[in-house]
């Protein structure tokens, strides 16, 4: 009610000397001269309101604010003296007044905590917007109810505008959150936004023991990567993996996911990213969500080509029939080899590897197989020491490979998994048209033989006292 204007609860009402049948209409919104009005009209008087009779409780609900007495929950000055935030003004004009400038008024008998969020309608002094003064059907007398959908009052679609919205958003339970008049937090939080979160979510940062790593993020808070009401992505993100994650991860497009000749597939799939890592946190390092292999084999499983259209193996397929295992792939090491998001080698090799069957020798051609392999393998003419693939003292490594069309490792090896020891294939793809070039390997007492497509049969004999070592264990290799 604006200071000194007419009263507000009778907006068209006529004045003090009105029949009880024009007034009665209205009267459940009347103010307090009204009730007194109608009691002297109905007691024969004059019409003249006696200038002596101050409006109190039990006039007021006399005869026409029973309404306002009859609900649940009440301010409590209604129920002593309309006096309160009234007085009487002038009788003949029916006119009151608040006690008080109506921003000011609550804030006679309300004082709020000075915090440094304050809400809009607490600084405008607006508290009506929220609150009804006189009693309601909800606690804090308010308007609606604060768990369903007063805030959506004032607060419209632009948070709830998203296929995925949040819990408490849907319900109108702004109050779970936020605090309705004043915080030290930001955006009215009852407490630190990550803490806000973690009273529904605690089990995102829940203490796993002294192996558990946590997010870096989810110490910074929750909402860098959800929307805190609504979004068009899935758990409220605010966008889907990669674009999300490479906006903190900006050494992994460093890497070359813009611009390098080879990305791992997955890597740009959307969602990519959480298919190997946890969002919140893990055991495993890196938040990884299982083992390297199981990860890898988890889309690897089939038949599938790489972005340049070249066949990929059933690589657990492969891995399930050939038990000898290469060290990496026996050790879950797939990153041994293999850069997981992208690189500038071939099937992302993390260094130099021919692809060809043939290849002039440079170490330096063969860096990947020389992280774990002694070079002096194939740099030195005699092999006593080096290795069992020797025709008495002579370095049969260093014979293949060292010629003017030497054999790169691929030649002879398969670099995941054989049937036979030292990891020697069946067959190599050979030539433009991937003809399969059998290697025809068999292993005796003190060496060996082949009869491979590019010459005849050969052995191998690696003289007195070389006699193979005892058979190794499953998927150890062994040498030939």
């Amino acid at each position: 009610m604006a200071h000194g204007t007419r009263c507000a609860y009778l907006p068209r009402m006529t004045r003090c000397g009105a029949s009880p049948a024009r007034i009665a209409p209205a009267a459940a919104g009347g103010c307090a001269a009204a009730i007194m009005v109608l009691s002297a009209v109905a007691a024969g008087q004059s019409g003249r309101l006696a200038q002596d009779a101050p409006p109190g409780i039990e006039t007021c609900a006399g005869e026409c604010h029973q309404d306002i007495l009859n609900r649940p929950f009440m301010h409590g000055p209604v129920q002593r003296d309309c006096q309160t935030c009234h007085v009487q003004g002038s009788p003949a004009e029916h006119r009151f007044f608040l006690i008080a400038p109506k921003k000011e008024l609550c804030l006679k008998c309300h004082a709020l905590p000075a915090r440094g969020t304050v809400h809009h309608p607490v600084q405008e002094g607006t508290c009506m917007d929220c609150h009804d003064p006189h009693g309601s059907g909800h606690t804090g007398v308010l308007l609606a109810d604060p768990n369903r959908d007063l805030c959506g009052r004032c607060h419209g679609p632009e948070l709830t505008s998203g296929k995925y919205v949040h819990g408490p958003v849907v319900l109108g339970a702004c109050v779970v959150c936020h605090e309705p008049h004043s915080s030290a937090e930001p955006s009215l939080l009852r407490v630190s936004e990550r803490d806000t979160c973690l009273m529904c979510h605690a089990e995102v940062a829940a203490d796993r023991g002294p192996d558990w790593h946590t997010h870096g993020a989810l110490e910074q808070g929750c909402v860098g990567c959800h929307d805190a009401h609504a979004s068009d992505h899935r758990f409220q993100l605010h966008a889907t993996a990669p674009d999300l994650c490479l906006k903190c991860h900006e050494q992994v497009v460093k890497q070359g996911l813009e611009d390098a000749p080879v990305v791992h597939g997955a890597v740009m799939q959307e969602g990519g990213c959480v298919m190997c890592h946890e969002p919140h946190g893990s055991t495993l390092p890196n938040l990884r969500k299982q083992s390297e292999t199981a990860m890898c084999l988890a889309c690897h499983d089939q038949p599938m080509q790489s972005s340049g259209g070249q066949p990929l193996a059933n690589m657990a397929a492969l891995l399930a029939t050939n038990p000898q295992h290469h060290g990496p792939v026996r050790e879950g090491l797939c990153t041994a080899c293999h850069q997981p998001h992208a690189g500038d080698r071939f099937r992302l090799l993390v260094e130099e590897y021919p692809p060809e069957f043939y290849a002039p020798f440079r170490i330096e051609t063969f860096r990947l197989c020389f992280r774990c392999h002694v070079p002096e393998l194939v740099l030195e003419p005699k092999g006593r020491g080096l290795t069992n693939f020797r025709d008495g003292d002579a370095n049969l490594h260093w014979l293949h490979v060292n010629q003017e069309k030497g054999r790169t490792c691929r030649a002879c090896h398969e670099v995941h998994a054989s049937s036979r020891p030292a990891h020697v294939r069946e067959a190599v793809p050979f030539g433009s048209a991937g003809w399969l070039l059998e290697i025809n390997f068999a292993q005796s007492g003190r060496g060996g033989s082949c009869t491979p497509g590019c010459h005849t049969t050969r052995t191998y004999d690696r003289g007195p006292g070389g006699e193979a070592p005892p058979p190794a264990r499953s998927g150890s290799g062994g040498q030939p």
